[in-house]
């Protein structure tokens, strides 16, 4: 009996896993070309966003954009999520600009494909407003992915659950401010297997009769 438990923990874990490595950091350099990181100007057109190689894992997204006095700047990108991922979440971790108060917001949208009309919101995916939220600590705790899920909030498709296999743009654009620095961070996990929450939940069930022994 305990090499049997032996071996569906180590199914489980082989399921699972324990850690999930950075998969990519990209910077945008708009109005800051101090940031860290590989700088590249995020496009500014939905018929052409810029390409992002993302993976499993986290990959990290930040920029500025806005209007900096002179030029109004959207950052548009595009992704690929491959067959077996999902994207499990959406998190804006780091933030430095202007903070709105709810309802007014900065401006996200998703879209499926590999473009986004910037003018016609009823053709996204989903859309909605966003701002900083603090998990008391004073870190940005923001859940991108859940405002999304929501949505949209003016006007498109809808969704709900992660996002499965396939090519999406996303973009973040904020009208009348600068945003100083902004990161997102896309997180990419394996589609869980059919049967697999079952056998963790067996093996938890075997050590929990072996506790209580």
């Amino acid at each position: 009996m305990i090499y049997l438990r032996y071996i569906l923990i180590c199914f489980a874990l082989a399921f699972f896993g324990t850690s999930t490595a950075s998969a990519q950091a990209v910077t945008d350099k708009f109005n800051n070309a101090a940031l860290p990181g590989s700088l590249l100007d995020l496009s500014n057109s939905g018929n052409a966003p810029t390409f992002l190689t993302f993976g499993a894992g986290n990959n990290i997204v930040e920029g500025s954009m806005g209007w900096n006095g002179s030029t109004l700047d959207a950052d548009i990108w595009t992704f690929t999520i491959a067959a077996g991922f999902e994207v499990s979440a959406i998190n804006l971790v780091t933030y430095n600009g202007p903070n709105p108060v709810a309802p007014a917001g900065h401006f996200m949208a998703l879209a499926s494909g590999n473009t986004i009309d910037t003018a016609q919101s009823v053709n996204h995916l989903s859309n909605g407003l966003w701002r900083e939220e603090l998990d008391g600590l004073g870190n940005t705790n923001t859940n991108l992915l859940a405002i999304l899920q929501s949505g949209p909030a003016f006007g498109g498709i809808g969704f709900t659950g992660n996002l499965q296999a396939g090519d999406y743009t996303f973009l973040v654009q904020e009208g009348s401010n600068l945003v100083n620095q902004y990161c997102i961070d896309f997180v990419v996990t394996p589609v869980p297997e059919p049967g697999s929450a079952l056998l963790l939940g067996v093996a938890s069930f075997l050590c929990l009769r072996r506790r209580r022994k």
